[in-house]
C-alpha cells in the first residue's frame, strides 16, 4: 500500500509538473503571439508609411520632370530668338559692309581676325555678295583667305548632306 500511496504522490507531482510545465509553455506562446502581433503591426505601419513616401517622392518626380521639359522649351525658344536677332544684325552689319569701300572692308575684317572673331567675320563674309566676297578674298591675306575658303567648303557640304 505505501507503494501506492508513493506511487500516486509520484503521479500527482509528475501531472502537476506537467501542467506547469504546459501553462509555462501557454504563457510564452502568448508572449510570442502577443510580440509577433506588435512586430506585424510595426511592419505594416511602417510599410504604409514607406508607400506613402514613395508615392509622394514619384509625385515630386513628376512634377521635376514637368519643369524640366519646361526650361528646356523656354531654353530653346530663348535660342532661337537669340539665334533670330544674331542673323539680322549679321545681315544689317552685312549690309554695310556691302556699301564700304573695299578696303576699309579689308582692315575692318583683319583687325577684327586679330581680336579673334574670325567667326563673326565669315558669317557676315558668306551672306556678301559673291562678287565683292572675292574681291574680299583677293585683298586679304592668303592664309586669312584660304580659311575662310576651307570654312566655306566645310558649309557647303554640311548643307548639302542635310539638303539629302
Amino acid at each position: 500500500m505505501y507503494k501506492k500511496v508513493l506511487l500516486i504522490i509520484l503521479l500527482f507531482n509528475f501531472s502537476d509538473a506537467v501542467l506547469m510545465q504546459e501553462g509555462n509553455l501557454f504563457r510564452e506562446k502568448k508572449e510570442l503571439m502577443s510580440v509577433k502581433s506588435e512586430l506585424n503591426d510595426f511592419y505594416e505601419a511602417k510599410e504604409l508609411e514607406y508607400q506613402k513616401r514613395r508615392a509622394e517622392l514619384e509625385s515630386m518626380n513628376k512634377k521635376v520632370k514637368e519643369e524640366e521639359k519646361k526650361i528646356i522649351k523656354i531654353r530653346d525658344e530663348n535660342q532661337r530668338i537669340l539665334d533670330e536677332i544674331k542673323r539680322v544684325k549679321t545681315t544689317k552689319t552685312m549690309k554695310l559692309y556691302d556699301k564700304m569701300k573695299l578696303s576699309v572692308v579689308v582692315n575692318i575684317f583683319k583687325k577684327m581676325i586679330e581680336k579673334d572673331k574670325f567667326d563673326e567675320v565669315f558669317d557676315i563674309i558668306i551672306r556678301m555678295k559673291d562678287k565683292r566676297v572675292m574681291k574680299l578674298l583677293k585683298k586679304l591675306d592668303t592664309s586669312i583667305s584660304e580659311k575662310i575658303m576651307e570654312k566655306m567648303r566645310v558649309l557647303k557640304n554640311n548643307t548639302d548632306k542635310g539638303a539629302k
